[in-house]
């Protein structure tokens, strides 16, 4: 894990030089999507801010089926220049969610981190806006697990459908700084 993620930051900070910079990649940049998936609480919005060129931190707040899904991360942009951008995150907060009709006490939202890369598609129309599209893949918790497996050995419970070990998520991002 130490590995990839030192080649994934020597790639961003060798490839910084030899592309142009988008609006909303540059160091200082903010912005607020609104989307669903992971890194928008479920159902909700995301706040993300430019620490430094090509390096976004986020906080994500929705709803997620059983309540409030919060998640926070990090973004690494790989710069291009053509209109979209390819990045890697990594996030911790809730990344599973048990919902359970007529047993109320099953019900749950379980957290742990998740890793996934997505595409940064930059508006030509609105500088600093873009759609936010790309894949997660979990990292479940045993209590997760556990409860699952809870669920599947009772008699009176039946699991309808398990958590897909890829995840998808989708938004549009306006920008909050000016530009």
């Amino acid at each position: 894990m130490k590995v990839f993620m030192l080649i994934i930051g020597l790639l961003v900070v060798t490839s910084v030089q030899l592309y142009s910079q988008h609006i909303s990649s540059k160091e200082g940049k903010s912005s607020l999507g609104l989307g669903i998936g992971l890194p928008y609480g479920g159902i909700g919005t995301q706040v993300g801010y430019n620490t430094s060129d090509q390096v976004n931190v986020f906080l994500g707040l929705g709803y997620n089926l059983v309540g409030v899904g919060v998640n926070g991360g990090l973004k690494l942009i790989i710069p291009s220049k053509k209109d979209t951008e390819f990045y890697f995150t990594g996030m911790y907060g809730y990344n599973a969610v048990i919902v359970m009709k007529g047993i109320a006490n099953m019900n749950g939202s379980y957290g742990g981190p998740s890793f996934g890369s997505g595409l940064k598609i930059n508006s030509l129309v609105h500088p600093g806006a873009f759609w936010d599209v790309g894949l997660l893949v979990p990292v479940r918790s045993n209590s997760y697990k556990d409860k699952i497996e809870e669920i599947e050995e009772s008699s009176y419970m039946h699991l309808n459908t398990k958590a897909w070990p890829v995840l998808f998520y989708f938004a549009y991002h306006f920008p909050l700084s000016k530009m």
